[in-house]
């Protein structure tokens, strides 16, 4: 057994930089917009001041009071979107609790309390969720939550493509002939997501939806609250976040605050998973087979006819390509640091084929023995034609050249191996090949026809992988 022992300046090292990480995860603050406020109420419907309001964020114990001022108003600013518990009391009254309590995120929420009169030592319990009411703005928006993105199928696992589910947007979600997404009329962007390894990963990420008859270069992209849209095309995001990272995603479709006015379209405004004191994760695999895939029966050219559907000329997205990623989030340190991490990957092997001629390995090893000039980059690795196969039916016809003259077929159609056009030359380096005819159609042989394949037309290889 091996045992590689750090050096003191690495561990060092690396003692500062995790004080360096702790000390900064104390010091960051996530920014969020959303509030919520309301009255306190008595049976009657007349407020109630003085009543001690606390809200607990579930998910992080993290507590806020409020006062309910003289009109019974109280009032929460900067909440996460995450569940909460809500309490009041108030001396005279009956203590109230509202186990699961939800808002809108990024918006204003409004949620009403009223209290029944009584001892404050008796609570009353809510246990169903109450969600908080929308009456503080005049914008129309959608909410999809993380349960509905793990949940609803996204090509592609692209979050953005759910945003055609919030009302007052227009998008039909329907993938072109390759796979990927089909552009919305009028597009003049690099469009959306696409298939096989690009997905999520693409540079510039176009959500095709409209909004209110607008282009989709009118939208406005922003992921916890920093804005994503490319400086090139409007509409169209930079990053694209794992659907596994995503707490949820609201989009505003009109009417929104002047917060939000540099883009005149809909606001999608997405948030990240974060803080909880519990230990959650996710992973996922998910593979994409041309053998799971259906044919597009109502293309090609004999869509009418029998057969099969390849006979029929039929299509089908013939992309292989795998998708796998998870997450892990939980508490570094019982409600105060928290950490969330996310990883999402997808590989795509691919291989294109093509033909063409190249010199054969004979041809290589000849001129690498003579200790030429040529042998130094005709034997470097790598340098010879990644090829499957050897063409047939390629003569010396199939390159002007005259059988028996300048050009001699090696092997056979079943076995072919190539052309000879020549030798080198016996006259001398530097010398004239006096068996040049003068024009193209007439190239020198050298020293003769040696029998030796010099070139021949390969089927070439050339495999990409892309992560």
């Amino acid at each position: 057994m091996f045992v590689r022992k750090s050096s003191p300046s690495l561990l060092r090292f690396s003692v500062i930089t995790l004080l360096a990480m702790v000390f900064f995860a104390c010091a960051a603050q996530a920014q969020f917009r959303a509030s919520l406020r309301g009255t306190v109420t008595d049976p009657q419907g007349a407020a109630i001041p003085g009543a001690t309001v606390t809200l607990v964020n579930t998910d992080t114990n993290g507590t806020l009071v409020s006062t309910s001022d003289a009109n019974g108003i109280y009032n929460f600013n900067a909440l996460a979107p995450a569940p909460y518990r809500l309490t009041v009391q108030h001396e005279g009254f009956s203590q109230k609790v509202l186990e699961h309590v939800q808002i809108i995120p990024e918006q204003l929420n409004s949620l009403d309390l009223q209290l029944a009169v009584g001892q404050v030592a008796t609570t009353v319990t809510v246990s169903d969720t109450t969600q908080a009411l929308d009456t503080e703005t005049a914008t129309l928006s959608g909410t999809v939550t993380s349960e509905q993105i793990q949940h609803m199928p996204s090509f592609n696992r692209d979050v953005f493509q759910l945003a055609q589910l919030a009302p007052g947007v227009f998008g039909d979600g329907s993938q072109a002939s390759g796979g990927g997404t089909n552009n919305q009329p009028g597009n003049q962007g690099p469009g959306g997501s696409g298939s096989g390894g690009g997905g999520i990963f693409a540079t510039e990420n176009g959500v095709q939806i409209q909004s209110a008859g607008g282009q989709y270069e009118t939208n406005s992209i922003t992921v916890d609250g920093i804005s994503t849209v490319s400086a090139v095309w409007g509409g169209t995001s930079v990053i694209t976040p794992s659907e596994d990272s995503v707490q949820d995603m609201k989009v505003v479709s009109n009417s929104y605050d002047a917060e939000n006015g540099r883009f005149s379209g809909a606001q999608i405004q997405v948030t990240s998973k974060g803080d909880t004191n519990q230990v959650h994760g996710s992973a996922f695999f998910k593979a994409s087979r041309p053998g799971l895939n259906a044919y597009q029966r109502w293309n090609g050219i004999g869509s009418n006819q029998a057969g099969t559907p390849e006979a029929r000329g039929l299509n089908r997205d013939d992309s292989r390509f795998n998708n796998y990623g998870g997450s892990l989030g939980g508490p570094l340190w019982r409600n105060k640091i928290f950490a969330f991490f996310n990883w999402e990957t997808s590989p795509l092997t691919s291989v294109t084929t093509a033909q063409g001629w190249y010199e054969t390995s004979q041809f290589d090893a000849m001129a690498a023995s003579s200790g030429s000039i040529a042998s130094t980059y005709l034997t470097y690795p790598g340098n010879a034609v990644s090829a499957s196969a050897i063409v047939g039916n390629h003569g010396c016809s199939s390159i002007s050249l005259v059988e028996g003259v300048n050009c001699a077929t090696i092997g056979t159609s079943a076995q072919p191996l190539g052309l000879d056009i020549g030798s080198p030359l016996t006259t001398g380096l530097g010398l004239q090949d006096l068996t040049y005819g003068g024009n193209p159609n007439a190239p020198g042989i050298g020293g003769g026809l040696d029998g030796i394949p010099d070139i021949a037309y390969f089927n070439t290889l050339d495999p990409t992988s892309t992560t």
